[in-house]
C-alpha cells in the first residue's frame, strides 16, 4: 500500500479506474443472475479480501467499495444461509 499511495495517478491510470467499477458491476450482475449459488459463496471471500486491498484513488475507492458494499448486500438478502456458512470470513 506504501508503494501505491507514492505511484502517481497518470491519466492512464485515471481513465482505468473511471471504467472497472462500470465493468464490475457489470459482471457482478451477471455473477448474482446467473451462477449457481455455490459460486456465490465462493466469491464473497473474495470481495471481503478486495474491499481492503484496491488501488488508492479516491473516486475509484468510494466507486468500488459501494459496489461491494451493495453487492454483498444482495447475496446476503437472497441466501442468508451464507453468514452461517461464511461467518469465519465475514467476521
Amino acid at each position: 500500500r506504501v508503494l501505491w499511495n507514492s505511484l502517481p495517478v497518470t491519466p492512464r491510470v485515471s481513465s482505468v479506474c473511471k471504467l472497472v467499477p462500470r465493468f464490475l458491476r457489470v459482471y457482478l450482475s451477471v455473477l448474482l443472475t446467473n451462477a449457481p449459488p455455490s459460486c456465490i459463496e465462493r466469491v464473497v471471500p473474495l470481495l471481503l479480501q478486495r474491499f481492503a486491498s484496491l488501488y488508492p484513488v479516491d473516486f475509484f475507492l468510494n466507486a468500488v467499495h459501494s459496489l461491494i458494499i451493495d453487492t454483498l448486500q444482495a447475496i446476503f438478502q437472497q441466501w442468508p444461509g451464507f453468514l452461517i456458512s461464511l461467518r469465519d470470513e465475514v467476521v
